[in-house]
C-alpha cells in the first residue's frame, strides 16, 4: 500500500466525511462569514419619525428608507448607470406595449415559501387598486414568467413600475416580502433589521437598526458620543449650516463638520424661479418672460449659498442618461474689469422691441397697451433661509433694474407650494423636488399635473411627457425626455438657478462601502455594500502535535492568529477544513490561539490528511494555513485461548497444552508463543513455539508434586503490528493412587521379618481353636 494516499480516494474509502474528531466545537453557521472580514456588523440609523413596513400604506421618507431592504422588486436604479437594472428580474423582453419578464429561480420569501408569478400578480394588482400603478395595467404570468401590459403610460418600466416592492400574495395588511434583510416579528421603534443569509445577494451588515430622534441635535449628540455612540448615520439631508452646528457631548463642544464624516452628493432638489402661466398673467408673455430669465445670476446665487451646484435644466446635469445638454442657458453677462458688473443690454433690448416702455417718466415701465405693469414675487422669509432670501432679494433687484415694477413677497415654506398652486403669483422662488427617473416630470409641466405649479397647458409637450412615460425602450424614452426638456426651457417659465448638495453625516472611520450617488449616500446600495472599516490583514498557523498517531490516538491542533504587525489578535473565528467540508470551529483567545482536540480515525495504512485553518475576523482580510497529519493503522490485539488435555492429572503425568492464538477472529500463524508455569513443582517441555496454520501452539506440561497441588499454564502471543495477547488455564495434579511407602526398620533384616509373619500367623491360629473349644 502507497505511504501517502489522495485524500479523496482515502474518504471514499473508509466512507466518512471528516476524517478526525474535534471535541468541544461545533461547526460555525453557513452563510454569513468568509475570509473578506465584510460580513457582520450592525449600522445604527438615526430617522425623524416611526417606521411602517407596509409599501402599499406608507407614505413617509423615513419608511421608504427601510421599505426597500426588506422587500425584493423586479429592479433597483442601477448607482452609475442610473437606469433599472434587473433584480427579482432575471430578465425582460419588450414586445410593443407588453414587458414580458423572467423571475430569477432562487426567489424565497422569509417565511420559506417560493416568490412566484403570482405573487407578482397580487401585488401589481393592489397597487394598481390604490393609484400606485397605472389605471390601465394588465399583469399575468405563472410560474416564473409575468407579462405586463399598459399603454396609457405611468412609467412602467423606466419609472418606478419595476421598484415596487413584492408582496407575498394575499399578505396585503400584514405583508411578507423576500429582500435582503428580514424584519422583527413586530414592527415598532426602535426597528431592527436583520440580514437575509439565504437571500441571493446578502447585505454585508449583519443589522440595521432605525432609531427615531425629534431634532438634530440629539442624533448628532449620540453620533459624536465615542465612549458610547448609539448613532452610525444620520439618516436624512442636512441643512447647509448644520455640519457647523456646535454640539455640548459630555461637556465638550463638538460638530460634525470637525468630528464625523460630513459628505456631499448633488442633490435633487432645485432652487427654481418660476413664471405663472395662467391665462390672464403678465407672465405668459413670451417677451417678459425672456428678459427677466436673461437677468439671472447662477453664479451669484453659488456665491451666496455654499454647497449647491448650478442648474441648467428640469433634470439636474449628474443624471446622464435624461439629461438634455443643448439646452438655452439663461445667465446675466458678466464683465469683471473695472469691476464685476452685469450687463442688463439684452433685456433691456428685448423689453423695449416687445413694447414694454416707461410712457409717463415714472422710471416703471407699463404693458404694451400702456397699462399698468406690477408683478408680485413669492419667496421665503429670511427667517428661514437668510441664503435663499438673499438670493430672492437680488434678483427682485435686478428686476427692477430693468424699470420693472416687482414686489417680494414672503411665504412661510410650509405654505408656499399651496400658493403656487393656486396660482396667487407672477413670479416664484421655490426650491421643488425632482427625482432621478424623469416621470416626474409629467407632474410638473403635464396637463392637469398634481405638482403643475406653473399652470402650463400644451398638448405638444403633453405628448412628449406621456411619450416618455410609456415607453418601454430607452432610445424612445431619451428622445421624448430631451424635447420635453428643450421645449420647458424654450419658453422659459421654469428658470433653475441651483441645486442643493446632499449633504450627510456619518461615524468616522467605522464603515466602508458608502454608495455615492445623485441624491446622496441614504440609498440601497449603501444598505447592501456598508461593510465594517477594514482594519488590517490576519496571518494564521496550524500546529498539529504530534503529527504522527495511530487511529484512536489523540493528538493536538493549534491555530495561532496574528495580524499584520505580528500581534495576536483575540476573538477571531477560526475554523478546520478538510476537502471543502467544515468539521470545527472556535475562536481564538487572548493569545491568538485556538486549540482542538484530534482523534485518527481507521485507517487500513499509514496515511496522510491535510486539515486547512483559515481565519476570520470583522475588518480584517482572512487567512489560511495547513498542517498534515499522519494516522497509521491501530495495533490489533491477539486473542489467546489456552486449553489442556486434562484438568486433573497425576503426579509426574504428561498434559498438552494448547494455545490457539486469534485477531479478529482469524487464526493467527507464525506468531510467537511463551509458555510459563505458575506452581511449585510444575514444568513445560517447550517453553516457547511458533503458531501453525490453525494458530495454534502446543507444550506438554508435567509435575512431581506430593499433595495434591494446582497450577497455571499462562501462554503469551506476540507478534509485530499486534499487541500481545495473553491467555491461560489451570491443571490439578493429584498424588499417585495405591502406592505405600516402604519404612526402613533398624535392626531387622529380610529373615527376620519372615519370623515375625509366621509367628503371627501361628498365634492367629491357635487363637481361632481355642475359641471353638469354648
Amino acid at each position: 500500500m502507497s505511504r501517502i494516499r489522495p485524500l479523496r480516494a482515502a474518504l471514499a474509502a473508509f466512507g466518512i466525511v471528516a476524517v478526525l474528531l474535534f471535541m468541544g466545537a461545533a461547526p460555525a453557521s453557513a452563510g454569513h462569514g468568509d475570509l473578506s472580514g465584510l460580513y457582520g456588523g450592525a449600522l445604527r440609523v438615526a430617522v425623524q419619525g416611526p417606521i411602517s413596513l407596509n409599501p402599499f400604506t406608507a407614505t413617509d421618507a423615513n419608511s421608504w428608507q427601510a421599505i426597500p431592504l426588506v422587500y425584493d422588486s423586479l429592479a433597483r436604479i442601477d448607482p452609475a448607470s442610473l437606469v433599472p437594472t434587473p433584480w427579482a428580474a432575471a430578465s425582460w423582453t419588450v414586445d410593443g406595449p407588453y414587458l414580458n419578464v423572467t423571475l430569477r429561480s432562487d426567489l424565497r420569501f422569509h417565511d420559506g415559501t417560493t416568490l412566484t408569478a403570482a405573487d407578482i400578480v397580487y401585488s401589481y394588482n393592489e397597487y394598481k387598486s390604490r393609484g400606485m400603478a397605472p389605471a390601465d395595467l394588465t399583469v399575468s404570468g405563472s410560474g416564473t414568467s409575468v407579462s405586463f401590459r399598459t399603454v396609457s403610460g405611468g412609467g412602467l418600466l423606466f419609472g418606478h413600475g419595476t421598484t415596487l416592492p413584492i408582496v407575498k400574495s394575499g399578505t396585503a395588511s400584514s405583508p411578507v416580502g423576500s429582500g435582503p434583510f428580514s424584519p422583527p416579528a413586530s414592527v415598532s421603534m426602535p426597528l431592527t433589521l436583520t440580514a437575509n443569509g439565504a437571500h441571493f445577494r446578502p447585505p454585508y451588515l449583519e443589522t440595521v437598526t432605525f432609531k427615531q430622534y425629534a431634532d438634530l441635535a440629539s442624533a448628532s449628540a449620540d453620533l459624536l458620543n465615542t465612549t458610547d455612540r448609539k448613532v452610525d448615520f444620520i439618516g436624512w439631508a442636512l441643512g447647509v449650516d448644520d455640519p457647523g452646528a456646535i454640539v455640548n457631548v459630555g461637556g465638550v463642544n463638538k460638530t460634525l463638520l470637525a468630528d464625523a464624516n460630513v459628505v456631499n452628493n448633488p442633490g435633487l432638489t432645485q432652487f427654481v424661479v418660476g413664471f405663472n402661466m395662467r391665462s390672464g398673467r403678465a407672465t405668459t408673455t413670451d417677451a417678459l418672460r425672456l428678459a427677466l430669465a436673461k437677468t439671472l445670476n447662477p453664479i451669484l446665487a453659488t456665491q451666496i449659498h455654499p454647497n449647491v451646484i448650478p442648474s441648467r435644466g428640469p433634470i439636474i446635469e449628474e443624471d446622464r442618461p435624461w439629461y438634455n445638454t443643448n439646452l438655452p442657458l439663461y445667465q446675466v453677462q458678466i464683465i469683471a474689469f473695472p469691476r464685476s458688473t452685469a450687463l442688463l443690454t439684452e433685456s433691456l433690448q428685448i423689453l423695449d422691441s416687445a413694447g414694454y416702455i416707461d410712457r409717463d417718466g415714472d422710471g416703471i415701465r407699463e404693458k404694451p397697451d400702456g397699462t399698468a405693469l406690477s408683478l408680485t414675487a413669492v419667496g421665503i422669509p429670511v427667517g428661514e433661509s437668510a441664503r435663499i432670501f438673499t438670493i430672492q432679494e437680488a434678483s427682485v433687484d435686478v428686476f427692477t433694474r430693468l424699470g420693472l415694477s416687482v414686489t417680494l413677497v414672503s411665504e412661510p415654506g410650509a405654505t408656499i407650494l399651496n400658493r403656487l398652486a393656486a396660482g396667487d403669483y407672477d413670479i416664484f422662488f421655490a426650491s421643488l423636488p425632482s427625482a432621478l427617473d424623469p416621470a416626474f416630470l409629467k407632474d410638473y409641466f403635464g396637463t392637469g399635473g398634481a405638482r403643475n405649479y406653473f399652470g402650463v397647458s400644451d398638448s405638444g409637450l403633453d405628448a412628449y411627457l406621456n411619450g416618455a412615460n410609456a415607453a418601454l425602450d430607452m432610445a424612445t424614452r431619451q428622445s421624448n425626455v430631451l424635447s420635453a426638456q428643450s421645449w420647458i426651457m424654450g419658453e422659459a417659465f421654469y428658470l433653475p438657478l441651483l441645486h442643493f448638495n446632499a449633504i450627510e453625516a456619518t461615524v468616522r472611520g467605522e464603515f466602508d462601502g458608502w454608495v455615492n450617488m445623485p441624491g446622496g449616500v441614504n440609498n440601497f446600495w449603501t444598505y447592501m455594500n456598508l461593510h465594517a472599516a477594514t482594519l488590517g490583514s490576519l496571518s494564521a498557523s496550524l500546529t498539529i502535535v504530534p503529527n504522527t498517531m495511530r487511529s484512536g490516538e489523540e493528538a493536538t491542533a493549534i491555530a495561532r492568529v496574528v495580524d499584520q504587525d505580528g500581534l495576536a489578535v483575540a476573538g477571531v473565528d477560526v475554523s478546520l477544513w478538510l476537502d471543502g467540508t467544515q468539521i470545527a470551529s472556535g475562536t481564538t483567545d487572548a493569545a491568538g490561539t485556538r486549540s482542538f482536540s484530534v482523534t485518527g480515525p481507521a485507517v487500513e495504512g499509514p496515511t496522510d490528511f491535510e486539515i486547512t485553518a483559515q481565519a476570520s475576523a470583522l475588518g480584517y482580510a482572512g487567512s489560511t494555513a495547513s498542517a498534515s497529519v499522519t494516522v497509521h493503522p491501530a495495533l490489533k490485539a491477539l486473542s489467546v485461548a489456552v486449553t489442556a488435555s486434562k484438568v486433573t492429572a497425576a503426579s509426574g503425568e504428561d498434559v498438552t497444552i494448547t494455545a490457539t492464538v486469534t485477531a479478529g477472529g482469524t487464526a493467527q500463524a507464525g506468531v510467537t508463543v511463551s509458555f510459563e508455569v505458575i506452581g511449585i513443582g510444575g514444568s513445560v517441555t517447550t517453553a516457547s513455539g511458533t503458531t501453525n496454520a490453525a494458530g495454534q501452539a502446543t507444550t506438554t506440561f508435567s509435575a512431581d508434586v506430593g499433595p495434591r497441588s494446582q497450577f497455571q499454564i499462562v501462554a503469551t502471543a506476540t507478534a509485530a503490528g499486534f499487541m500481545d495477547g495473553v491467555g491461560r488455564t489451570t491443571v490439578v495434579v493429584e498424588q499417585r493412587v495405591g502406592e505405600i511407602a516402604a519404612r526402613d526398620i533398624p535392626g531387622l533384616d529380610m529373615i527376620g521379618i519372615i519370623a515375625a509373619i509366621v509367628a503371627i500367623a501361628v498365634i492367629a491360629a491357635l487363637a481361632v481353636w481355642w475359641g471353638r473349644r469354648k
